[in-house]
């Protein structure tokens, strides 16, 4: 198993230290739904949530659950179940804002992303602030995942649960949206996995040339959250055997998604987007139809946020496409990449917003 590089970001800057507490906050906020959702959800059914299917206390909840063979990869989902609507369950619900986080989840939430934060390699482009950029985006959309104005005030809770698919309904797919988006560059290497195919590096081998730097991101990060320093911060976001496999899902469905190049796997996401969203639907369960959309929509809204700087402000726009921009040269003036990008820049940018 890899492990991260230490270092590899000098995480005592000011930038670096208030993009760190930024993140902290807004998965903070998330904890505490979490936490409210399952308190109701064990209120309602009478008993203690952890008491049955509990997995912590147990080995198989500390591996990474890939079969022997198998990679990270193998795990993407045509479907991820998301729980169904309780109007029960929220009822009971208390405020989330009054929820108390023990101070030992608290301390390792922050000592978590902390490490995440120096794993990353001090890249131009592909860097830990790329990755809070995105953590942003993520957050910024899953908070319009609404009905248009006029129809807001008659959206309340069964109705709003349908129509976003359950994903504004549960707040661990919310929380694995923006982790999936916070780890996903993890390690990366400053050059394309067609470059690490090609160079024949040893990530290349473990993950047979397919979505190299995505599944070694996955994989990096997940062996780093099941150290048994983080154990309060895991039983904190699941405890059940459903909530872990639910986590777990959506982390590798979404890190998958930020592959933008691999042909088979867009492929792929448009034909589940198209199966998901076709006039007429095959047969399915009303249940099923829905968590299909789910699972699509939120692949794609990490997609859209891992790029989003393109469909920001124009200075904005500027700022990350030079930083891309002097990361691809870098690796053109270390022979790590065969063409110049300063000769086809302007078209290859129009081309990402034609074709992308």
């Amino acid at each position: 198993m890899h492990h991260l590089a230490p270092n590899a970001l000098n995480i005592s800057t000011e930038k670096v230290s208030r993009l760190i507490e930024w993140n902290v906050q807004v998965m903070t906020e998330l904890l505490k739904q979490i936490v409210a959702r399952r308190k109701a959800a064990a209120a309602v059914s009478q008993s203690s949530f952890a008491k049955h299917t509990s997995i912590h206390g147990s080995e198989k909840q500390k591996m990474l659950p890939t079969e022997d063979g198998k990679m990270t990869i193998d795990e993407v989902r045509e479907i991820i179940e998301l729980p169904k609507f309780k109007a029960s369950v929220l009822e009971k619900q208390q405020d989330p804002q009054t929820i108390e986080l023990s101070a030992a989840v608290t301390s390792q939430l922050h000592s978590f992303v902390s490490r995440i934060a120096a794993s990353y390699r001090q890249n131009p482009f592909h860097s830990f602030e790329h990755a809070s950029h995105v953590s942003m985006s993520v957050r910024k959309l899953l908070s319009r995942i609404v009905a248009p104005s006029e129809y807001q005030e008659n959206l309340t809770g069964k109705n709003m649960h349908d129509h976003t698919y359950g994903i504004t309904s549960d707040p661990l797919t919310q929380f694995s949206c923006v982790f999936s988006a916070l780890i996903h560059d993890v390690d990366h290497l400053g050059i394309p996995n067609s470059q690490i195919v090609k160079e024949q590096l040893p990530l290349a081998g473990v993950y047979k040339n397919q979505s190299v730097a995505e599944q070694n991101s996955v994989d990096l990060s997940w062996t780093l959250l099941q150290d048994p320093e983080y154990t309060d911060l895991r039983k904190a976001i699941y405890r059940t055997e459903s909530e872990y496999k639910r986590f777990r899902q959506l982390v590798v469905n979404g890190v998958m998604a930020t592959d933008i190049v691999d042909k088979k796997l867009k492929e792929l996401r448009n034909a589940r987007w198209s199966k998901a969203f076709k006039e007429t639907p095959e047969e399915q369960s009303p249940q099923e139809a829905v968590n299909r959309k789910a699972t699509i929509v939120i692949e794609h809204l990490i997609q859209a946020s891992d790029v989003s700087h393109t469909m920001q402000h124009w200075h904005i726009y500027r700022k990350w496409n030079e930083r891309f921009f002097l990361e691809c040269y870098k690796a053109y003036y270390e022979g790590r990449a065969e063409n110049d990008p300063s000769g086809g820049w302007y078209k290859g940018e129009m081309g990402f917003f034609d074709f992308y």
